[in-house]
């Protein structure tokens, strides 16, 4: 069950994606907030030196330490600004992909390993493996909630009062 999370993100988000125009995916609700293709560029900036490196870090190493990782810092320095979310999402499915590829040969056993978090301290595999799914959720409620303004709001017309949207 562990993995199975990771695996099927991909999908679920690709699905989700389908739904919208390109421009729609690089709408902002707000100023502060990200559109559909930063949380992609996100997602895979995650995968790369966050969640991802955490657990190969794990695999490879003996109880490694490591480096703070703050999205919003990354976001600030335009790690997720780009204007091509159908590009965006196939960087996101091509790294998940690889990650999977060497998540795949990891065992329940591997999963006991530990690693040090800076604000946490000790974490397993498990752990991390747990928190990559959860947050994969997350986001991929955030992006429901955008295409659920973007697409739909508008045309419900006087039906918004029984619903409310929070992309």
């Amino acid at each position: 069950m562990t993995l199975d999370g990771i695996r099927a993100t991909p999908r679920i988000i690709r699905s989700l994606v389908a739904i919208a125009r390109p421009d729609q995916l690089v709408w902002k609700p707000t100023t502060e907030r990200w559109s559909i293709c930063e949380i992609l560029n996100h997602l895979t900036d995650v995968e790369k030196l966050n969640l991802g490196l955490r657990v190969r870090r794990m695999l490879e190493e003996n109880l490694p330490s490591f480096e703070d990782y703050d999205p919003a810092v990354r976001s600030e320095q335009g790690a997720y600004a780009n204007e091509d979310g159908l590009r965006a999402l196939e960087s996101f499915c091509e790294t998940r992909a690889s990650s999977l590829e060497w998540l795949e040969k990891s065992t329940p056993e591997d999963w006991a390993r530990r690693g040090r978090h800076p604000d946490v301290g000790e974490v397993t595999i498990q752990q991390v493996l747990s928190l990559w799914s959860f947050h994969d959720l997350s986001h991929i409620r955030q992006i429901s909630e955008i295409l659920k303004a973007v697409c739909f709001w508008d045309d419900i017309g006087s039906l918004q009062k029984y619903y409310n949207v929070n992309p």
